[in-house]
């Protein structure tokens, strides 16, 4: 199935055809295959109308082409991941972790694969199952090594790889149901443990101990099990993924937000039905402040941990931005300041041992470019202030500043910017909203009680 060009330079068709594969993902993810035209793809991939036909014959030649770009990768991540490892386990366990950190990188040409198969000929069709059978042929060769060794039970192994793999791509597929309620760590760690252990309540047999960490609990390594924490603006996608994962770890956890109703991307409500959970609203107890701090310290008790997320979580492009599109922003700052300074003037009474500000993600700034710079600012400023004044009292102040980091389903800002963005961050990578969120869990733990006053920027090395 070669797919015809007139160009004789190697490497300037691979390089062209990676143009044209990117901007073909964006395009046909947004507008379908058969809607998307050459005309607008060229002008996508920065070529003109004539010069795309240099380096394919047809639309279906492109679809082609990113099916050959997503498998290439898988094959090189894969077998990357497994090389001069022996232990059969231990390759199950690192082909489901590079699968799933490639389901992340390469997201929507891995849906539009599962969407648009059907258009392909015959010729075509079977060259996309016949990588696929190269890929489920690794998890197979895993699969049966670890039956040789007797560390895996027998089982129809072409049938067992199928399975793993169709719980790896529902990562994908059941995305619309998964975002909000899960991120990609816990999703691994949730296949591994099924495989390994089953939904079974008993601990897992002595010949199985090797495989028992595979559960997606967080709490073992930073010890907040028991503690009371209170997260205030929970309603952005850094709050929610931090609100799960602090019930997951045995926090009892109060949350504020400004709204009650959940959007798609963020659902703030995705845990209330916890009996760890209090939640408040700006709608049903006013903003946040000094006041209601106090009532909800009556309410749940001391405060032991106490996050504030300062950004707005913006998602989606505006059309135009108009004077006061920040105010949320700056509404959040004023919270911080008013709970600081009554920390501040408070200091007799139970404080918190932890404190961590969330500054903007770094998407916020296509909301408002000002208000962005001016509240990332002020929360390194405000970090820095309060630690001063609480080091003697043996409480630490820290914050946190997330990068560009991309979503379970990608939003409108990184359809539009996220190829110009991932460009000039340093890694090469957008971020995770786990990176921030195990970032914020490494400040409250007792590993960093000497660390205060700081900020880490979570950014893959962005100035």
């Amino acid at each position: 199935m070669k797919i015809p060009t007139t160009v004789k330079n190697r490497q300037l068709v691979q390089k062209r055809r990676e143009q044209i594969v990117l901007a073909a993902t964006r395009l046909f993810s947004e507008k379908g295959f058969h809607k998307t035209t050459i005309a607008e793809l060229a002008n996508e991939a920065g070529l003109s109308y004539g010069n795309i036909y240099d380096y394919i014959g047809s639309k279906e030649d492109i679809f082609s082409l990113i099916h050959d770009y997503a498998a290439s990768s898988a094959m090189v991540a894969l077998q990357s991941s497994i090389r001069n490892v022996s232990s059969p386990i231990e390759k199950l366990r690192r082909i489901i972790r590079a699968e799933f950190n490639l389901m992340d990188r390469l997201s929507d040409s891995i849906l539009l694969l599962y969407q648009e198969s059907h258009i392909l000929s015959k010729p075509y069709l079977h060259k996309l199952l016949s990588k696929e059978r190269e890929h489920l042929n690794l998890i197979e060769q895993a699969i049966e090594e670890g039956i040789k060794a007797r560390q895996l039970s027998a089982c129809n192994v072409r049938l067992t790889a199928n399975l793993i793999k169709s719980m790896i791509d529902s990562w994908i597929i059941k995305r619309w149901d998964l975002r909000g309620f899960a991120d990609s760590l816990e999703a691994e760690r949730s296949i591994l443990g099924l495989i390994f252990n089953g939904l079974s309540s008993k601990h897992p047999s002595p010949e199985n101990s090797h495989v028992t960490d595979c559960r997606p609990d967080v709490e073992a390594p930073f010890g907040l099990q028991g503690q009371v924490a209170l997260l205030v603006n929970s309603g952005t996608p850094i709050g929610t993924a931090l609100c799960r994962s602090l019930l997951k770890a045995g926090v009892r956890l109060a949350v504020y937000s400004m709204s009650e109703i959940a959007r798609r991307e963020n659902p703030v409500a995705c845990s209330r039905n916890s009996d760890r959970l209090r939640f408040y609203s700006n709608s049903h107890y006013g903003p946040m402040n000094p006041l209601l701090l106090k009532q909800i310290e009556k309410d749940i008790g001391h405060i032991d941990l106490y996050i504030h997320d300062l950004g707005i979580g913006a998602l989606e492009v505006r059309e135009s931005q108009t004077i006061g599109s920040g105010k949320n922003i700056h509404s959040n700052l004023r919270a911080a300041e008013e709970i600081a300074g009554h920390l501040k003037s408070n200091t007799k009474s139970g404080l918190p041992s932890r404190i961590v500000y969330i500054a903007p993600w770094a998407w916020d700034q296509y909301e408002d470019p000002i208000s962005y710079v001016t509240v990332k600012g002020s929360a390194i400023a405000l970090t820095k202030s309060l630690a001063l004044q609480m080091a003697p009292l043996g409480l630490t102040v820290n914050c946190v500043v997330p990068g560009f980091l991309k979503t379970a389903r990608p939003s409108g800002l990184q359809k539009k910017y996220g190829t110009k963005v991932q460009a000039n961050i340093p890694t090469g990578a957008l971020g995770e909203i786990r990176d921030v969120v195990e970032a914020i869990f490494f400040l409250l733990g007792a590993s960093a009680k000497y660390l205060t006053g700081q900020t880490l920027c979570t950014n893959g090395g962005m100035a």
